[in-house]
């Protein structure tokens, strides 16, 4: 049966918009400084408004499907370009989630392992999963993420007396400058990846539910951001903070219990391994639903997806430096593709649906 609730999607939203925020959050500090959890929280609010607009407007209109929404929003050549801009970086941010994950266990844990190597064990059993229905994808889609927020409010908890809460201040100390600008559109940009389940919208059931619901999701997102920003702040402080590639894996590597039980990194690979996976999941999975009338032969297309997946994430996944020049300007096209362009499109099939239906009642 495929079909979801408003509650299920909840966990969508959050496997999607939540785990690069919460991996790499160097490359936001990187720009925002001692005041990115404060620019985070600016970037939260416009996400949950953007957010809350997208989903008025598919309730106003009962229209759901993202698909219908470009066509009808606009003239058919142009409604195929956007088509194809989002389905691109549908397929970036699936390559993203390949790269990083493969990269930071490379980078952490298993030094010696060789990144084409770590990305077999994680090319395929998303084959496995990606043939299956959607049924299958909801119960590992709420399994996954459960555990992913359960992770992360225990490392939360356990990392808690390392950190200094002096190392905020000043806030603002020194303005607004040019580059906390920077740091806004990239985490709005990050945060906009939530648009990546845009297309499991017209799966829901209990659409009365669903701007309720999705008000819960954007506040877990922005919750467990704002925190994340605050931890990695406080802990390392915002120089050091911006130059560790991964520095939830160096705070867990500070927590202890009672003097002997060091286990703080499980919490990273766990939440990495697991949060990465999800979104690869639901990236490609987005793909395979918004042009499930073009895939006559899905295991095939999987198959040759995965090929591509697998040499372009090899490539840029060896590489720290590349790998992080490539997430820093990945922000800024998911900030154009995931909010700008979503943004006029809705807005302007609103102003259609809304001409539409005066006409009509002036006809009648």
């Amino acid at each position: 049966m495929n079909k979801i609730s408003s509650k299920h999607f909840i966990l969508f939203i959050v496997g999607s918009a939540l785990i690069s925020l919460k991996v790499y959050p160097s490359v936001f500090i990187n720009f925002g400084g001692r005041d990115t959890w404060l620019i985070a929280l600016i970037a939260c609010i416009i996400f949950t408004a953007f957010l809350t607009y997208i989903t008025n407007i598919c309730i106003s209109t009962k229209t759901f499907d993202i698909r219908d929404i470009f066509i009808q929003s606009t003239p058919r050549f142009i409604s195929i370009i956007l088509i194809g801009i989002f389905t691109l970086a549908l397929f970036l941010n699936a390559l993203e989630a390949a790269s990083v994950e493969i990269n930071s266990l490379h980078s952490t844990i298993f030094l010696d392992t060789p990144v084409w190597y770590a990305l077999i064990f994680f090319l395929f059993p998303s084959f496995f999963v990606l043939n299956k229905n959607l049924r299958t994808i909801l119960i590992f889609i709420i399994a996954s993420v459960f555990a992913l927020l359960v992770n992360g409010v225990i490392f939360l908890i356990l990392s808690q007396p390392y950190k200094e809460v002096t190392q905020l201040l000043p806030v603002l100390g020194n303005g607004f400058p040019k580059n906390y600008y920077t740091a806004l559109f990239s985490i709005l940009g990050a945060l906009s990846s939530f648009i990546i389940v845009a297309p499991f919208i017209k799966y829901v059931e209990d659409h009365k539910n669903l701007r309720k619901n999705n008000l819960y999701a954007a506040g877990i997102v922005s919750v467990f951001v704002i925190l994340s920003f605050i931890g990695i702040i406080t802990a390392f402080g915002p120089e050091r903070g911006k130059n560790i590639f991964y520095p939830e894996f160096v705070l867990g590597q500070r927590i202890k219990l009672v003097d002997f039980l060091e286990f703080g990194e499980v919490f990273f690979i766990n939440q990495t391994v697991i949060g990465f996976f999800v979104k690869y999941i639901l990236s490609t999975y987005s793909i395979l639903t918004l042009h499930s009338k073009y895939i006559k032969k899905k295991p095939l297309f999987i198959g040759i997806y995965s090929f591509i997946v697998f040499v372009l994430a090899t490539f840029i996944g060896e590489n720290n430096y590349l790998l992080y020049f490539t997430l820093k300007n990945l922000q800024l096209i998911n900030l154009v593709v995931f909010f700008i362009i979503p943004l006029i499109i809705y807005t302007i099939y609103l102003i259609k649906y809304k001409t539409n239906s005066k006409s009509t009642k002036f006809s009648k």
